[in-house]
């Protein structure tokens, strides 16, 4: 058998809402957001501030192809601001005022925690926040009541895809007040054999029980998967090594390929690693699958905005990937 647990979890990801008190869910005002921007720059050397009317529209989709910010923030042009660092993000105009967003490689949901209430807490300080006693802090959507908070962990689950058992955890895990999403969140695909899982609800859970209950259910979840590969291999490990080289040859010798051909492949390609069929430096497959979307390589270079064009970088960036990241 191959890797461990740490090959199945891609990221972590927390979420913090907050609202103004006595300012609408939709201001009107252009610069609704400029006192919330600068207080945030001056309390965490170095973030820098963009409007989202001033970003150039293949860079904010690029950003959005690398989960560091929502599509919700994207649609407002009149007053979106966000507010960055690393893989940091402050979306200010989004569902709420401020929704803010750190994402850590790997099982690290408690360090992207600490960052983001740090982040809330200089604006809990700076400013008058919508809050209840009882209801906690006050959110455009109920299920954000509470806490306002989303922790949420990316996990690479090929077998329970394959078995078709994924169906069966999602249907269990909603009782434990968790869902599972595609890649991309709510209404997404998993693409890539991919998935988010994230607290259901902010309500009568603090911080520590939200934080505690994902991390048991991400252990619980991929001891299933790792079992269910090693069945996948004891039983199919001719069909499933043919597949994974296939997908290797192909990855390593096209001269183009798709956005969804090649994350088709590369599943295939970190199942391979998982197994032990192959070896990766670590994290290098993981971040392939999003750098090589097409806004994300059209914000690199012009010349991928021609489809053609870009399918050849594409297979060019991956080619050159596998030779340097594979291990003997």
């Amino acid at each position: 058998m191959g890797k461990g647990i740490e090959n199945l979890i891609v990221s972590s990801r927390i979420r913090l809402a907050r609202n103004l008190e006595g300012v609408p869910f939709k201001p009107t005002s252009v610069d609704a957001f400029e006192d919330l921007a600068q207080t945030i720059k001056s309390n965490n050397e170095g973030f820098a501030s963009v409007r989202i009317d001033q970003l150039d529209q293949q860079v904010a989709t690029a950003l959005f192809e690398q989960h560091l910010i929502s599509r919700e923030i994207l649609g407002n042009k009149k007053n979106g601001m966000l507010v960055t660092r690393d893989r940091a993000c402050v979306m200010l105009g989004e569902e709420d005022h401020v929704r803010i967003q750190v994402i850590e490689v790997g099982l690290n949901i408690q360090k992207a925690f600490m960052l983001a209430r740090k982040i809330a807490t200089d604006i809990e300080t700076e400013h008058k926040i919508a809050h209840d006693e009882k209801l906690g802090f006050l959110t455009s959507c109920p299920t954000n009541l509470g806490t306002g908070m989303r922790a949420s962990v990316m996990l690479f689950l090929p077998a329970l895809s394959l078995t078709g058992r994924i169906m069966q955890i999602v249907n269990e895990l909603k009782g434990h007040k968790i869902v599972v999403r595609g890649v991309y969140g709510e209404g997404s695909e998993a693409s890539g054999y991919m998935y988010q899982i994230s607290n259901q609800a902010c309500l009568q859970m603090g911080e520590e029980a939200i934080l505690k209950k994902v991390e048991e259910i991400t252990t619980q979840i991929c001891n299933i998967e790792l079992n269910l590969q090693k069945e996948l291999i004891e039983k199919n490990r001719d069909d499933i090594t043919d597949q994974v080289m296939r997908a290797f040859g192909l990855l390593s010798h096209a001269h183009k390929i798709s956005s969804d051909e090649a994350t088709e492949n590369l599943a295939w390609l970190k199942l391979g690693d998982c197994l032990g069929l192959l070896k990766f430096k670590p994290r290098i497959l993981d971040d392939l699958f999003f750098v090589i979307k097409p806004a994300t390589l059209t914000s690199q270079n012009e010349k991928a905005s021609n489809i053609l064009t870009r399918d050849i970088m594409r297979a060019t960036k991956i080619k050159e990937v596998l030779r340097s990241a594979r291990q003997k």
